[in-house]
This record gives C-alpha cells, structure tokens and sequence, in this order.
C-alpha cells in the first residue's frame, strides 16, 4: 500500500466554489443538484475520502511504531548483551579508580548542578519539575546550599522500596520558588530540558525512557506552531500536562510512548489557551 506522506487530519476543507471545482460543480448541477445540495455531496465526499485516509494514516503511524520499536528492541538486546560481556571484561581488570586522559582538560561548559531534592528525584526516577535544572533553579539551589549547609548535613527518615532508609533533610525540600512546566519562559524551558537530559543520562534512566523524552522535547522545541500566536504559550502546557501524565501512568504500569505528538490534545490545549486569553481581555474591557 502507498505510504501517506503527511496526516489528512490536518488538512482544511476545500472551498468546493473556487474555479478548481467548478467542473464538478457544473457536472453534478447539470445533473438536476441545486447549488447548495451539489456542494453538500461534494462536500460529504471529500469528508468520506479524508476519513478513509485518516484511518489508514492512523495505521501507517501504528505499524511504523510497532516496527520501530521491534528494531529498537533488538538493538537494545544485542547492546545488552555486548554491554554485559564489556562488563565482565572491564570488572577483571577494573582499578580502583579510573585512570584519566593527560591531555585533556575540564570541559568548556559544565552543567550547573541543581537542588539535591531535584538529584534524588533523578535519581528515582520520578516526576520533577524543569524549573530545578534552569539557570534560575540551579542558581536558587547553589545560594541554598550555601546558607543552609550545616542543616542540609542532617538526616531523615524515608521509606525506599519498602525499606525505612536515612537520607538527608536536603532530599526531602521542594523549593517554594519551584514553577510549574508551563509556566516557564520558552528560554527556561529549553535550557532546562537540556539539563534535564544530561543528568537523567548520568543516572542511568533506560535508555528507551531517555530517547523518548528527548524525542519529545525535540518535537516541542522543533514544533511548525512554535513561531504563531500563543505557540508557545500551548506547546509549554503540552509539554508540561504531557510529562506529568507520563510519569502518573509509568506509575500505574500504564505508560504510553511520550515520543508520539498528539496533534488532537495539542489542539485542545491551543483552544483552552486562547479562550482564557479572550475571557481575560473581556475582563479588562468590562473593568
């Protein structure tokens, strides 16, 4: 079957009265149609016909996820495997500590470090807001850090995996100044998503996870509608309801590919934005 090059949801409705229709509108007048019934059944026509298109669309974007994943799934066995075998190697031979490369120096940029209750997030693989790895964020922590050291060296008591466990007072503290996804600017937001993806990186989050967010950040940050009115306003609430919801369903062992756009919530959230950007412009006309 021939592969559809882009989605049919997304294309507008012909005007069925401009000269490119007019033959066919003509024919179907001639054939006893008034004006507005032959637009009708032209109209029903192409809705039948974009449909049919949408349906094998849908289908096209299942198989191309279905075989996708078949091959990464491979890959990722095969690297597995290898990674394993390395592994067994290097444990043999592995010294107390890594040696390291005369000639190189320290890196041109180096990440600034977030809050330690963003890290331990990270680190167990939960939901975290962006903002904690955005200039503003890392900046906050390392002022923290600074002026409550000696209490961030006590502990407490959690619970990890069942287990009653001491971790520091510093893992527990959200930052009060925190914001939500979709409050960001679009700076802040891609700033801290790069971030983000480095330390989800060195923590050792699956590899699959790791290629799905960045995925989807790609996608947001790469996104046609990014440059329109209230663009990013909308691509920042996809991006941030999106994550969480990811996060809640992995949770649940639901979990669903954050990799895949979702063009009919995208546009549920652009309509969402721009009736509370209306309803606020009433306001201030009627105050």
């Amino acid at each position: 079957m021939e592969r559809i090059p882009a989605d049919p949801a997304l294309e507008a409705q012909p005007n069925f009265e401009s000269v490119a229709y007019r033959g066919w509108l003509n024919a179907l007048m001639d054939g006893g149609e008034t004006r507005e019934g032959a637009i009708a059944q032209m109209t029903e026509g192409w809705r039948l016909e974009r449909q049919e298109r949408i349906d094998r669309w849908q289908q096209q974007v299942e198989e191309d996820a279905r075989e996708a994943q078949e091959r990464a799934d491979r890959e990722r066995a095969e690297k597995e495997a290898e990674e394993q075998e390395e592994q067994r190697e290097a444990e043999k031979k592995k010294p107390k500590i890594n040696d390291f490369d005369a000639e190189t120096p320290v890196a041109d940029v180096i990440i600034p470090r977030p809050s330690q209750y963003a890290i331990q997030k990270i680190k167990n693989m939960e939901y975290v807001e962006l903002w904690y790895f955005s200039p503003d964020g890392c900046r906050e922590a390392a002022v923290t850090t600074r002026s409550t050291s000696d209490a961030d060296d006590a502990f407490g008591f959690a619970k990890v995996e069942g287990i009653v466990a001491l971790k520091t007072i510093a893992s527990f503290k959200a930052s009060h100044k925190a914001l939500h996804d979709h409050d960001l600017s679009w700076r802040q937001f891609d700033l801290a998503k790069t971030s983000f993806l480095i330390h989800i990186e060195k923590n050792g989050w699956p590899e699959k996870h790791q290629q799905a967010l960045a995925l989807f950040f790609t996608l947001i940050t790469n996104h046609e509608h990014r440059m329109r009115p209230r663009g990013e306003k909308t691509l920042l609430r996809y991006a941030g309801f999106v994550r969480r919801e990811w996060h809640d369903r992995l949770a649940q062992n639901q979990g669903f590919n954050i990799g895949i756009f979702n063009n009919a919530l995208y546009n549920t959230l652009s309509d969402d934005v721009w009736e509370t950007e209306r309803d606020e412009s009433l306001r201030m006309l009627q105050n």
